[in-house]
């Protein structure tokens, strides 16, 4: 999934301009568009993008709360490729933002 970050400044401070597919989504350039990016074309724990973007797992999981309540990203369950079988949760770009 192509994921598009345009900067934009202006006197009230730095923003990106996040564009997948039809979606457009204007944010201040912080972790969330990290995190988009991130995303971008694969499925990651939020252990495993804190690990990517570098910073805390308790941020990641504040900005993807945002995220997922705003429908840019989903959680779903995965145990495939984990150690014990055991259940993780993971976390995508939401599939409705390239359906036209």
């Amino acid at each position: 999934m192509s994921v598009k970050v345009t900067e934009i400044k202006s006197r009230m401070g730095a923003f990106c301009l996040v564009e997948v597919g039809d979606f457009k989504l204007l944010t201040p350039c912080d972790t969330r568009v990290k995190i988009i990016n991130a995303l971008a074309g694969k499925e990651m724990t939020a252990d495993d993008i804190a690990k990517d973007i570098g910073t805390s797992y308790s941020t990641v999981m504040d900005h993807l709360d945002l995220l997922e309540k705003a429908k840019i990203v989903e959680s779903f369950l995965n145990k495939i490729g984990h150690e014990n079988g055991r259940r993780k949760i993971c976390f995508r770009l939401a599939r409705n933002l390239t359906k036209s």
